[in-house]
């Protein structure tokens, strides 16, 4: 068994908030996805973001907006929100700060057969 903690995780500064990349961690080296912990300061968001891998951003703590190709959801913590490749997103935090684990993929690369979000592009296409 191993224990994977964001409070027990060197954050660096990235796309306007911090993050904690699961490379850090040797055990995760074999995983057949990518992970890393995100913390939105309070009343502060992400810079606009967008890439080719779909995206599970589960809210771990704190109450989050994710702001999803111009769309507002509000996400408290114990929500996940599934973002598909090319899905331009920020994510906000009120007068708390936000703490969620992101795990990502390309799509046909980890994700199961079947899997792949409806509508998404292969990766070589964007």
């Amino acid at each position: 068994m191993q224990k994977f903690s964001i409070d027990d995780s060197p954050l660096t500064s990235e796309y306007g908030i911090h993050i904690g990349r699961w490379e850090q961690y040797a055990a995760a080296s074999g995983l057949p996805f990518s992970a890393m912990w995100c913390q939105v300061p309070a009343n502060s968001q992400s810079v606009l973001d967008n890439h080719p891998e779909v995206e599970l951003a589960v809210v771990v703590g704190g109450d989050a907006v994710f702001t999803v190709n111009g769309e507002d959801t509000a996400a408290p913590a114990g929500s996940a929100i599934l973002l598909t490749p090319g899905d331009r997103h920020v994510i906000t935090a009120g007068d708390e700060p936000v703490r969620i684990l992101s795990i990502y993929w390309l799509p046909g690369d980890a994700a199961p057969a079947g899997a792949e979000p409806e509508g998404a592009e292969p990766a070589d296409a964007h």
